[in-house]
């Protein structure tokens, strides 16, 4: 039972992902000024004015088309064992969630509340390293959109 879990865990955040990478363009595109440089060549340059304010409608986007797939937005665990995200910001500071969100397994190694939320998962379940939450931005979006689960 456990395994089969685990592959309909899986599954669902496959899917998720495969849909969400079709429907929408990278924001990562227009978060990264182009500044000139000598010879003609263009260098990308993140500068605090190149990145747009976190959006909340965008975070939501986002969080429906990947993160719904394994969480709740109450304080319901998931079947999958999943926490449910209701009040996270109270739980978690933004820039523990940033650096959860970008890459679970690698800040659980580190981090010792990392640990305990993997530890929390009755399946043994540790949430994966999603291509999306490798921009910036994107990371920003859904966390200013998880500020609203309250």
């Amino acid at each position: 039972m456990k395994y089969l879990l685990r592959l309909i865990a899986i599954t669902m955040l496959l899917f998720g992902l495969a849909q969400s990478a079709w429907a929408e363009d990278k924001v990562a595109k227009d978060a990264v000024a182009e500044k000139a440089v000598e010879g003609a060549v263009h260098v990308k340059v993140k500068t605090a004015e190149s990145m747009p304010k976190a959006d909340v409608k965008h975070g939501k986007k986002i969080f429906d088309s990947i993160c719904t797939h394994c969480h709740y937005i109450t304080h319901k665990v998931s079947a999958v064992g999943c926490p449910g995200l209701k009040n996270v910001v109270k739980r978690h500071d933004e820039a523990w969630l940033a650096r959860w969100i970008q890459n679970p397994e690698g800040f659980a190694k580190k981090n010792n509340e990392a640990k305990t939320v993997v530890a929390a998962n009755p399946y043994g379940l540790i949430m994966p390293t999603i291509p999306e939450m490798q921009i910036e931005q994107n990371r920003k979006d859904v966390i200013e959109y998880l500020k609203t689960l309250k």
